[in-house]
C-alpha cells in the first residue's frame, strides 16, 4: 500500500501521540527514580552492614584481648607460685654459705694448739651448720628444674579454622508494589489473650500495649506506653526481656530482621534483639514530635502529628525532608496515625 493511500485509511492524532509520549516519559522517569532509590538503598545497606561487620570484629578482638589478659594473669600467678620457694632456697643457701665461710676462716685463725678450746667450739658449730644443710637439702631439695609451658586451646583454633566468615551475607528483596484485591474480606476465626505484665512493671499501673511488631524469627515486640518500655515476647507470648525507653512509646517499625525503631517524644530509639535480649543501639533526636514511623529501602518515614517527614536511616539523618504537611491542622485533622508501606 502506498503512503498516500495509508494516510487516507489511518487516522493521525498528533495530540494524542504527544500525550502518550508525555505519559511514557513520566513512567520512565518514575522507573528511573525508583531504580535510583533502589541503588541508593543498596549502597546504604552495604555501608550499614559493613559498619556492623567492623563493629562485630571489634567486639571479637576485645573479647580476645580479655582472654589474653586472663591467660597472662594465670601465667603470672604460676610464676609467682613457683618462684617463691626457689628464692627461699637460694636465700637459705646463701645464709649457710656465709656462716660456714666465717667458721672456716675462724678455724684457720685459731688453729694453734694453745687454743684447743676455741677449736673445739668452732668445730662443733661447723658440724652443726653442716648438719643443718644436709637436713634442709634432704627435706626441701629435689633435683628438677621448674619450667612454665603454655598449651594453646586447640578447640578455639579448630573452630575458627572451620568458619567461612563472621556471619552470613543475605540478599533480602522487598516488593515495591503488591497487587491485591482491595475488596477482599478478612475474617477472624479465633482470638487469644495473653498477660504481658512483667515483674519490673509499675505495680500501680496497668499494661497499655499501644503497638506490636513481629520479627521474622517469630518473636514479638510490644510497646507499653503506661510502663514506658518495650517488651520482648517469645513464640509462646511470654515476656522474656524488656527495655526502658524513658518516655511513652507510640509506634514501632521493623528496620532489620533483628532491629526496630521506636518513636518516643521527639526521639527515635533503635532497639536490637540479641540472644533473646533487648539492647539499645542508638537514638535519633529530631526537631519535632515523633508519632508514626515506617522504614522502607533505607528511608525512615515519620509523622509529627501534622506533617510527614523522610529521613535517611544509614546516614543518621537529623534534618530530613518534609514530604507533606496538613493544612487543616487548626481543624484538628492531624497525621497521628500509623504509616503502612507496601
Amino acid at each position: 500500500m502506498l503512503l498516500s493511500e495509508l494516510v487516507k485509511t489511518t487516522p493521525t492524532d498528533l495530540k494524542q501521540v504527544s500525550v502518550t509520549i508525555q505519559t511514557t516519559l513520566a513512567k520512565l522517569k518514575d522507573l528511573q527514580e525508583n531504580q535510583e532509590d533502589s541503588l541508593q538503598s543498596l549502597l546504604s545497606s552495604y555501608d550499614e552492614q559493613l559498619h556492623k561487620i567492623q563493629e562485630n570484629c571489634k567486639k571479637l578482638i576485645a573479647d580476645l584481648n580479655k582472654l589474653e589478659q586472663k591467660t597472662k594473669q594465670k601465667l603470672k600467678d604460676t610464676l609467682t607460685k613457683l618462684q617463691a620457694p626457689l628464692e627461699r632456697d637460694i636465700n637459705k643457701c646463701a645464709t649457710l654459705q656465709d656462716e660456714l665461710k666465717q667458721l672456716g676462716d675462724a678455724i684457720h685463725v685459731i688453729g694453734d694448739k694453745s687454743k684447743q678450746e676455741l677449736s673445739l667450739i668452732a668445730s662443733i658449730k661447723c658440724q652443726d651448720r653442716i648438719q643443718q644443710f644436709e637436713k634442709y637439702q634432704k627435706e626441701n631439695f629435689v633435683e628438677v628444674k621448674s619450667l612454665i609451658n603454655f598449651q594453646h586451646n586447640i578447640e578455639i583454633v579448630q573452630y575458627l579454622s572451620k568458619l567461612s566468615g563472621l556471619g552470613r551475607i543475605e540478599h533480602i528483596t522487598q516488593t515495591l508494589k503488591v497487587q491485591g484485591n482491595p475488596n477482599q474480606i478478612i475474617r477472624m476465626y479465633e482470638k487469644s489473650e495473653y498477660n504481658v505484665r512483667a515483674r519490673w512493671d509499675n505495680v500501680l499501673l496497668n499494661c497499655s500495649i499501644i503497638d506490636v511488631c513481629v520479627l521474622p524469627s517469630g518473636l514479638v515486640l510490644a510497646a507499653d506506653d503506661f510502663n514506658n518500655n518495650v517488651k520482648l515476647l517469645n513464640q509462646q507470648y511470654q515476656v522474656v526481656s524488656q527495655c526502658s525507653v524513658s518516655g511513652q512509646p507510640f509506634n514501632m517499625s521493623l528496620i532489620t530482621p533483628s532491629e526496630v525503631g521506636v518513636t518516643v517524644g521527639s526521639k527515635i530509639k533503635f532497639i536490637e534483639v540479641n540472644n533473646s535480649k533487648l539492647v539499645k543501639v542508638r537514638k535519633l533526636q529530631l526537631q519535632h514530635t515523633c508519632k508514626g514511623i515506617a522504614y522502607h529501602e533505607g528511608n525512615l518515614f515519620v509523622t509529627s502529628g501534622t506533617a510527614l517527614y523522610k529521613y535517611r536511616y544509614a546516614q543518621n539523618d537529623k534534618i530530613g525532608r518534609k514530604l507533606h504537611e496538613n493544612k487543616y491542622e487548626n481543624t484538628g485533622k492531624n497525621l497521628v496515625g500509623y504509616i503502612f508501606i507496601n
